[in-house]
């Protein structure tokens, strides 16, 4: 009896795998035993056999039968399961294949379109001029001398450099970086909307790098020549074309070909024109560490974004960016001087009261709070919420950045520098919401929107040629607050795994996570050799996961799970991250298992999330793999 118990299970796993294991063959093996009629008739026949002992088991032999019968129908939902998760995962992976290949077929398509309608652009001279602009850059920032490089940036690149630079004087040293030399340039995407057109570029670079001292030229700092990567975006009006004789990186103005004299509003001194528009040439708009790179590559994934383009028609997240990029450089040289005034014609009066009084419950005798080294990585618009007429129109902007906490004395000494952290800080924004988006004014985000003229004059929020009120939104963006990234900010259908695109960007995933599982006061090396694999899995350099852990060590405010909802939507977003190539490793099941635990979530909350979120992603992947060859 028993060896014919052994026997019914063997073929009943036979019977029951076979069909399940040719339903998961997606793509291949269909014909394969379908060209006979008497080959299914005998798989059905004996099913049918193997049934019909079966219920006889149970009936005259339940103690065996029944026993049998569950293990029989448990061996068959897993081999079942299993293999609708093997479709599930080479169908995401497939997808991940197709998207990518869609991605280079459409860089390839645009930057085709863009030869055809400017006969003067090419890609090899293209990249030449971005190579020729980062060496350029490097040696402006190393004399503390930005000028010859202002013709080609925009005001959130220029203040960037030009505020830093301000500072290091300040504090006698300046930052030299020598032996520049680009090891290798690519067009990595390009985009187009109404406004511009937009050409990413990696740049893989390296450099001596050192801190000098002004007043005696003694080095204070050194580091290796490692390479390094950055990627930088050149924004151009479509339809502008290619000027033979050279244009803004050449020192020559786009429009008239006149060696370039720029004024104070950005115009060419012989033909008047606006050459740092965009409209006539390429501007250099956004740094973007690599780190960060890849977050936000469709504007649709920002909620609001269409409505907010529907009420404004030259709207582009461009300026919203830049803009932003002023107000923090400037947020940081308040700190420095430990007053208000450079935020002045930038923020709204009631912030800046808030702000003063900070910044006064700050002080410690005649020392102050300095944010040392900052750093940012991206800055990336995450809402936008337009107004209602007679309203006002708001944008959330998350900028993510580090440096150390110090405290600098009136006498400019700075004391008590920590380690370096990271501050994820969400930028609140607001404008009326009658405000048009002036498209020639994107990249002059510290100019006045009515006159053109350079915001100068610390000492009030007007624009000290034409009179007009800056600071109250009714010309510009106006910051009006600032908050931390919180949790409630990880969605997980703003999380693009085919696309490898997010609004949530890796590192602070892993920050939450990291974060999270810290709570207890410690992560032990196990948890963090699977953190630094999920690091590595999603384009997570060392030194940058180093610098995360060290932030979660020395309490950073990072983003962290107060409730089991927020749990669970974090949890979802490392999911589909893990899903990017269509299946979840058991060191990340691991991970995501012990981020779950230290949520107060239970097992069976991963295994939930990771069934639908995996389901999803089916469902998208299946649409895009209907949809191929559509458009």
């Amino acid at each position: 009896m028993k060896r014919l118990c052994f026997r019914l299970l063997l073929v009943a796993l036979i019977l029951l795998v076979l069909p399940s294991v040719s339903s998961a063959r997606a793509g291949g093996g269909h014909d394969y035993g379908g060209g006979g009629g008497d080959g299914g008739g005998g798989g059905g026949e004996g099913f049918g056999i193997l049934l019909y002992y079966l219920i006889q088991l149970v009936i005259y032999r339940p103690a065996i039968g029944i026993p049998l019968l569950i293990v029989v129908i448990f061996i068959s939902i897993k081999v079942r399961k299993s293999a609708r998760t093997g479709i599930q995962t080479a169908t995401i992976s497939r997808a991940g294949r197709v998207a990518r290949e869609r991605e280079q077929a459409d860089l390839e398509s645009r930057l085709t379109a863009l030869e055809s309608g400017d006969p003067g652009f090419s890609r090899e001279a293209f990249l030449t001029r971005a190579s020729s602009a980062f060496v350029e850059i490097q040696k402006a920032w190393s004399a503390q001398d930005m000028s010859k490089a202002r013709r080609f940036v925009s005001d959130g690149i220029r203040e960037r450099f030009e505020l830093q630079i301000g500072m290091q004087k300040a504090e006698n040293f300046r930052n030299d970086m020598s032996d520049v030399k680009v090891v290798s340039r690519r067009i990595v995407a390009m985009q187009s909307d109404r406004a511009f057109d937009t050409l990413h570029v990696e740049i893989v670079a390296t450099a001596s790098d050192r801190d000098v001292e002004l007043s005696s030229g003694r080095v204070l700092r050194s580091r290796p020549g490692e390479p390094f990567t950055e990627y930088w975006s050149f924004l151009r009006k479509p339809g502008a074309r290619t000027a033979a004789s050279g244009g803004l990186v050449e020192g020559l103005c786009p429009n008239c070909g006149a060696g370039l004299e720029l004024s104070d509003q950005g115009r060419c001194a012989h033909c008047d024109s606006i050459v740092s528009s965009g409209e006539y040439d390429w501007i250099l708009a956004e740094i973007t560490q690599a780190m960060e790179w890849g977050t936000t590559g469709n504007p649709s994934l920002v909620p609001g974004w269409d409505d907010m383009l529907g009420k404004d028609p030259a709207f582009n997240l461009q300026h919203v960016e830049d803009r932003t990029s002023v107000i923090f450089w400037r947020y940081i040289r308040a700190h420095f001087d430990s007053t208000v005034e450079a935020l002045r014609k930038v923020a709204s009066p009631e912030w800046l009261d808030e702000f003063a009084k900070r910044q006064i419950l700050s002080r410690q005798g005649d020392r102050w709070l300095h944010f040392r080294e900052a750093a940012v990585g991206a800055v990336e618009v995450q809402r936008l919420v337009p107004g209602p007429p007679g309203g006002r129109d708001r944008a959330e902007v998350l900028v993510r950045w580090s440096a150390r906490n110090s405290m600098r004395t009136a006498g400019g000494k700075v004391e008590n520098a920590g380690d370096r952290m990271i501050r994820p800080v969400v930028f609140l924004l607001e404008r009326d919401s009658e405000v048009a988006t002036r498209a020639d004014m994107t990249f002059m985000s510290a100019h006045c929107q009515g006159c053109g003229a350079p915001f100068e004059g610390g000492d009030s929020g007007n624009c000290s040629y034409c009179g007009r009120v800056l600071n109250d939104g009714s010309q510009d963006w106006v910051l009006t607050g600032m908050e931390a990234f919180d949790p409630s900010r990880f969605v997980p259908a703003s999380v693009d795994a085919i696309g490898r695109a997010s609004l949530v960007p890796p590192d602070l995933v892993l920050a939450a996570m990291a974060s999270t599982m810290h709570s207890d006061g410690e992560i032990d090396p196990s948890e963090e050799a699977e953190l630094r694999r999920f690091a590595a899995a999603n384009g997570v350099r060392p030194p940058d996961f180093d610098e995360i852990l060290s932030s979660v060590r020395a309490g950073a405010e990072l983003p962290r799970p107060g409730t089991p909802k927020e749990a669970r939507e974090i949890l979802a977003s490392m999911v589909r991250m893990a899903l990017a190539d269509g299946k979840v490793q058991q060191s990340e099941l691991a991970l995501l298992t012990k981020f779950a635990e230290a949520s107060g979530l239970a097992r069976a909350d991963v295994t939930m999330v990771l069934a639908r979120e995996r389901a999803d992603l089916f469902r998208e992947a299946k649409e895009l793999l209907k949809n191929r060859g559509r458009s």
